[in-house]
């Protein structure tokens, strides 16, 4: 049965996803912390790294096909 309730489809939807892996975030961030540069250098660049890998499961984390 389905709820009448606004933002009901999306909670259901975002209970659905899959869990991070924690895993392929801490390899990349202990990626960057060995690269030889000044620590951070990058900026929001590693965080947004470690983002991608965490959800899609893949060191080094890739966009194959973006979309804009």
């Amino acid at each position: 049965m389905t709820s009448a309730l606004p933002f009901d489809d999306f909670r259901n939807l975002l209970a659905t996803l899959p869990r991070a892996d924690t895993a392929a975030e801490a390899r990349v961030r202990a990626l960057f912390a060995r690269a030889d540069k000044p620590k951070g250098s990058l900026g929001r660049i590693e965080d947004i790294a470690a983002w991608l890998a965490a959800w899609s499961g893949r060191v080094p984390p890739a966009v194959n096909r973006p979309l804009v």
